[in-house]
């Protein structure tokens, strides 16, 4: 399902935005690894729900938890880099937002595999 969001706020992106419900880890400068839940994706991004506040303005490793389309059950770990655009307090979880760094392609295609799945469910 498709999510438009309102220009002008935090959420402001050019493309749509995909909602998921995914896994993941994000490894901090220091080397911590948290658990964090990614809410959606688009072209150029990732939106997600952390525990904790991560660095803004930052990249970090992320390895993502992503179902293979072709089969569900079965989940991938997929690595990316994640430039952190936003860092922002929602009631008890920080909702970070960030765009792909040099996403590969692999990662690049299973991501399109997803975008054109989710766009048809509207």
């Amino acid at each position: 399902m498709t999510t438009p969001t309102q220009r002008g706020s935090i959420d402001d992106r050019k493309e749509p935005r995909y909602q998921i419900n995914w896994r993941a880890r994000m490894t901090l400068p220091d080397g911590q690894v948290l658990e964090v839940r990614l809410q959606d994706i688009s072209q150029s991004g990732v939106g997600m729900l952390c525990d904790v506040p991560v660095p803004g303005n930052s990249i970090l490793q992320i390895v993502m938890g992503v179902p293979d389309p072709d089969n569900l059950a079965k989940v991938m770990g997929v690595p990316v880099q994640v430039h952190i655009a936003y860092v922002v307090l929602n009631n008890h979880d920080f909702r970070v937002g960030g765009k792909w760094v040099n996403l590969q392609p692999a990662a690049r295609d299973l991501l399109q595999a997803w975008i054109r799945r989710l766009s048809f469910q509207d």
